[in-house]
């Protein structure tokens, strides 16, 4: 590992953070659009929304033919498993929050 540089879980870490900072976002500003809902609902459901878009990636991660053309290393599909349930974790105390 070089200096300077994330690896591993601290790098699954910053990436979920990434995602969920745009979810969070994505939620608030899907409360100001739209409106009709809580910002924590909002937020909630965006998570979410990213919890299954995170399985989705499962199937990428398990394909030979995408990491065969890329120059990445491959990842295990456990990793978006991971990040789907703590998406989905976050979202759900995050939902809860904002209901008491």
């Amino acid at each position: 590992m070089g200096r300077g540089r994330l690896g591993g879980v601290a790098l699954f870490l910053a990436v979920c953070a990434a995602v969920a900072v745009v979810a969070t976002v994505a939620g608030v500003l899907f409360e100001v659009i739209r409106g009709g809902t809580t910002i924590s609902r909002s937020v909630a459901y965006a998570l979410w929304i990213a919890a299954a878009l995170a399985l989705l990636l499962t199937r990428v991660a398990g394909s030979k033919r995408v990491w065969r053309d890329s120059r990445l290393p491959p990842m295990e599909g456990w990793w978006f498993v991971t990040a789907a349930t703590l998406f989905t974790v976050v979202g759900a105390i995050v939902d809860a929050l904002g209901t008491s």
